[in-house]
């Protein structure tokens, strides 16, 4: 757009010259309403908008000068050139700032509500719409998919017993062990209700994900937990699945298996992780 601007005024400029020559008469309100145009797009970044218009009206000033126009009327025609391109810069200004500070707000709105409050990590609608996008992404790619199940275990004992701000302070810390398993960019924690969590993987193998599994349960064992100068003790059980690359599942069905198997881990005792591959 800016080319496209800059093109047209200098075009102007070329066609009044010759206009001029031959003895036509060419008025100046067409390039009154390039200016306008050009510095009210918003698509336009103020500087770039502001040097082609210098440029624009430079070239035009050489042409009145080579075409000895009196040096009062071209005076007189700059200072209103000059006049609408800073009021229609100042106004493209203020619209993109407003349209920052709105791009600002929804996105502020937009990650608060995929944001779970209390852990900060993303919410269960967050989840939702990740494990259909990261799942179609990767029958596309042919890559493999991880996909964990986390579960505090004995958790409402916690939270009837030691009260609802002890239990907050636990599942603060499970979200704390969880997200820093999330190294990569494709591996992304969520709480997706009460006690339970999840992690997805892209692009994982099974060591890996076994090796999170065993990191996540291994880390939650030794979190060091006191209430009442009593300490605390929290295991979580985990189902996981691995999809392989050259399988094709619906996000659904990863979901169920991987609800499965986390309730396979808690009857095997707990403080444990089960994991499948598909």
């Amino acid at each position: 757009m800016l080319f496209i601007y800059l093109v047209v005024g200098l075009n102007h400029s070329l066609i009044y010259y010759l206009s001029d020559i031959n003895g036509f008469s060419f008025p100046q309100l067409g390039l009154v309403l390039i200016i306008m145009f050009g510095c009210l797009l918003m698509v336009l970044p103020i500087k770039p908008a502001a040097i082609a218009t210098v440029i624009i009206l430079g070239v035009f000033t050489a042409v009145n000068i080579h075409l000895s126009h009196p040096l009062t009327d071209l005076i007189f025609m700059l200072i209103i050139f000059i006049v609408v391109a800073c009021i229609c810069l100042m106004v493209n200004l203020t619209g993109q700032k407003t349209l920052y500070k709105n791009y600002l707000l929804i996105n502020r709105l937009y990650n608060e509500s995929i944001t779970d409050g209390l852990t900060k990590l993303n919410n269960r609608r967050s989840f939702q719409e990740q494990i259909v996008r990261l799942n179609a992404i990767a029958v596309r790619d042919n890559a493999a998919l991880g996909l964990i199940f986390i579960d505090a275990d004995y958790f409402k004992i916690v939270n009837d017993s030691c009260g609802h701000s002890m239990g907050d302070e636990v599942l603060k810390k499970l979200a704390r062990v969880i997200k820093n398993k999330c190294r990569r960019t494709e591996d992304i924690g969520f709480r997706i209700g009460g006690d339970e969590f999840a992690v997805i993987l892209y692009g994982v193998n099974r060591a890996k994900l076994e090796e999170t599994c065993l990191e996540i349960v291994t880390d939650v064992a030794s979190l060091n937990l006191n209430h009442n100068d009593k300490a605390i003790k929290v295991s979580v059980s985990i189902g996981a699945i691995l999809k392989s690359g050259n399988t094709k599942i619906s996000s659904d069905k990863l979901v169920k298996i991987a609800d499965e198997y986390l309730y396979e881990a808690k009857e095997n005792g707990r403080n444990q992780h089960c994991l499948k591959t598909i």
